[in-house]
């Protein structure tokens, strides 16, 4: 039987066999690394357009096989992440992965031409944050986020691609003491004891590079005029030595009002002190999840409340703080039998431009971005974004017009 040949120059057409799709076209060559390439493929059959990683030179039984099998099985439902259709082996060093195909331009070349708003650049962050959260849901660990690993369409829309050094939650594919992954965007501990270690934080680490890199237009590193990790490693041995991976003395943002406070947190040193969770992160950034059908008659100049989660079907979602001073809910105004909401549970006032919230002594009180509100404690200012959590309901607090 004469051996298969694998036609990769434009006009090739590979024999796939992934499901129906039984042949492709090679139109675009769309990337090259070490082990491969990425390509822009049409189905024979049907002409809709695919991505087909080629992956070769792999030399077989290695751990890296199992890499590239564990990729092609990344299944993450998300809104923010390419899909994976399938895999092809074609022998025992040259892969095929099929992904969809979302046309878009990659992070690091809009960053480079820098047109990107300030409100793009928002809508950027939080569309990345979501999807890694999506993945960290899984299980799933990225490894590799940075900003070519970023696709933003033309309708703003992002996707997050290249899961091939990704983690699954307990399963070991990292040989001890390796590294893997872009180095200026590696978390301290992978760059110390190795990839193996990688877990929710070390992608929040490279998260707040990407944030320091969309404020400030360029990564700390270049900022800082380093090339190698020595100049890193020079960096930390400071005295004293830094407790952030990133020297945020200078750094501004225009489009977080948070910002200043949430990236150092993202970027320490000890993984023990960085965020832990990206849902966390997104309540600190004062993320407001998208809004149901406003009514006509809520007055837009004063806040809303936002009914996120709860038990109860019988729970409003929107609930207008229109009182020109002092505003008192309750079980009824929020979630109608719901036990846990006390009858008067807690009030809310404006002074000036500012608003307060109190808790009246309710059974099971009232927390505000997790701090607990005490009985005769004096008001505690919220601001747009902050989460309320009344018996089993959380609330956002909210401006419509800020979102």
């Amino acid at each position: 039987m004469s051996e298969r040949i694998l036609q990769v120059m434009v006009g090739g057409v590979i024999p796939l066999n992934i499901g129906s799709i039984a042949n492709v076209e090679l139109l675009e060559l769309l990337g090259a690394g070490a082990f491969g390439s990425a390509w822009k493929v049409k189905d024979c059959n049907t002409g809709k357009l695919y991505v087909l990683k080629i992956i070769q030179c792999i030399k077989p039984g290695t751990i890296m096989v199992e890499r590239v099998r564990l990729e092609a099985e990344v299944f993450v439902p998300s809104d923010y992440i390419v899909p994976v259709i399938g895999l092809c082996e074609w022998d025992g060093s040259t892969f095929l992965i099929l992904f969809e195909y979302f046309p878009g331009s990659s992070l690091d070349n809009l960053l480079l031409e820098g047109s990107l708003t300030d409100k793009q650049k928002k809508d950027i962050f939080y569309q990345t944050l979501l999807g890694v959260a999506d993945a960290h849901a899984h299980n799933i660990i990225h490894r590799d986020l940075k900003p070519a690993n970023i696709l933003v369409g033309k309708d703003g829309k992002v996707k997050l691609i290249d899961f091939g050094i990704s983690k699954f939650k307990g399963m070991g594919l990292t040989v001890s003491g390796e590294i893997i992954g872009t180095i200026p965007y590696m978390a301290p501990e992978l760059l110390l004891y190795g990839s193996k270690l990688a877990d929710a934080r070390a992608d929040i680490y490279a998260l707040g590079h990407i944030l320091y890199e969309l404020a400030m237009g360029e990564h700390f590193w270049a900022r800082q005029g380093w090339r190698e990790l020595k100049d890193f490693a020079r960096y930390l041995k400071q005295t004293p030595p830094p407790t952030e991976a990133i020297d945020c003395r200078d750094f501004k943002c225009d489009f977080f009002r948070e910002a200043h406070r949430v990236l150092p947190s993202m970027v320490k040193i000890e993984n023990s002190q960085r965020y832990r969770r990206i849902d966390y992160l997104l309540s600190d950034l004062g993320y407001i999840p998208d809004l149901p059908e406003i009514p006509k008659d809520l007055n837009l100049r004063y806040p809303l409340l936002i009914v996120e989660s709860g038990s109860n079907k019988g729970a409003r979602r929107l609930v207008n703080i229109d009182d020109g001073g002092c505003l008192v809910l309750g079980r009824a105004d929020i979630a109608g039998d719901d036990s846990s909401i006390s009858r008067r549970h807690l009030q809310f006032m404006r002074v000036g431009d500012s608003y307060y919230v109190q808790d009246l002594n309710s059974k099971n009180g009232t927390w505000v971005q997790g701090i607990t509100l005490e009985e005769g404690e004096p008001m505690m200012e919220i601001k747009h974004g902050d989460r309320i959590k009344i018996g089993d309901i959380f609330l956002r607090f909210a401006f419509a017009r800020e979102i």
